[in-house]
């Protein structure tokens, strides 16, 4: 793909607990080039960088583009101050890491830091699938489980940059454990807590003698549960059930709380949209106010690469803000991130 020299071009990092994905796109979502490699938990996050920004560097003397700022996708929670990511559960060796300034001196380019579920919705609300929306909630599901929240055309941070951490929330007293606690969103609603959910069933089906196809780990993954849910499975579609029903809560509370325009899934709600979205909306028609549930739109990521889109949404947003601090932004959108 040629590049067009008008736009504004950025390095996109999207850092996670299975992978870290890179990419240079520009001001229209558009990406030009993309890599990723898996996140190895022994080491330490210089030489993962180290090895990212080598690539990075390569993929812009080969396309012959110029960026103007690094955006990072990373986990939460994050202090957005600092640029340092705090006690990430899945990220043992990258807590307390000055992220932010790493990248910045490495690159000598405006570096940005956001977590994954603010990035998220930053891109969704630029080229996704909560485009125009004035009131947008996004859900992670993946590794972990946070919210990205784009709240009456702004997107909400908190004083910490702690907002949207709804991982942290309990659900219940008992229950697959995430961030901790037994029973959290993080517990039921990501995807080691969807393989936690499926190992308690599977050994419940065992233990009464019923057969069931849901393999023991490390074959026992979230593609292994939705896929033996979709053949019939009825252990599989039990525990399928119950993270809809988790879901539906969380997004009843959401619905009430916030009254969004859309919620977006990502990852594991995106690549099985078609098991949740109807229990969901079932369980938001009893929970949710009638008015609010009846605006709300579920939709699956509207993004094709949206780790990088996300990260890349992080840099445009930097150098708007950056734009406007200097007085030479041309036009500001109000539905723009800022």
């Amino acid at each position: 793909m040629v590049a067009d020299s008008r736009r504004r071009h950025a390095l996109a990092l999207d850092i996670g607990g299975t992978k870290i994905g890179l990419g240079i796109g520009d001001d229209l979502g558009v990406v030009h080039a993309a890599h990723q490699f898996p996140t190895d938990p022994t080491l330490a996050p210089e030489p993962l960088l180290g090895r990212a920004l080598d690539w990075l560097h390569a993929a812009c003397n080969d396309h012959g583009l110029i960026p103007e700022a690094v955006g990072v996708a990373a986990p939460g929670p994050l202090d957005r101050a600092s640029g340092r990511l705090l006690e990430v559960p899945n990220m043992l060796r990258w807590q307390g890491f000055a992220l932010r300034d790493y990248l910045a001196q490495a690159t000598a380019l405006p570096t940005a830091v956001q977590n994954d579920a603010n990035a998220a919705v930053l891109a969704e609300v630029l080229w996704g699938a909560a485009r125009g929306a004035d009131t947008a909630v996004f859900l992670t599901m993946s590794t972990g489980m946070g919210a990205g929240l784009w709240i009456e055309g702004r997107l909400i941070e908190g004083p910490c940059g702690l907002a949207g951490e709804i991982g942290h929330i309990r659900l219940t007293d008992e229950g697959p454990v995430g961030f901790g606690k037994r029973g959290s969103v993080e517990g039921y609603l990501s995807g080691p807590g969807l393989v936690q959910l499926a190992a308690a069933e599977a050994l419940a089906f065992h233990q009464r003698g019923a057969a069931t196809t849901l393999p023991d780990p490390p074959a026992l993954t979230p593609e292994a549960v939705f896929a033996a849910a979709r053949a019939g499975d009825a252990a599989a579609r039990a525990v399928v059930g119950t993270f809809t029903r988790m879901l539906g809560r969380l997004c009843a509370i959401l619905v009430d709380l916030l009254n969004p325009d859309v919620i977006v899934f990502g990852t594991i709600g995106t690549a099985h949209f078609d098991l949740l979205a109807p229990g969901v909306e079932e369980l938001l028609r009893v929970e949710a106010l009638p008015e609010s549930a009846a605006r709300v739109a579920l939709r699956p990521s509207g993004l094709a690469q949206r780790g990088i889109q996300s990260a890349l949404a992080v840099a445009l947003a930097a150098l708007d803000r950056g734009a406007r601090a200097t007085g030479t932004a041309k036009h500001t959108d109000r539905r723009r991130p800022r």
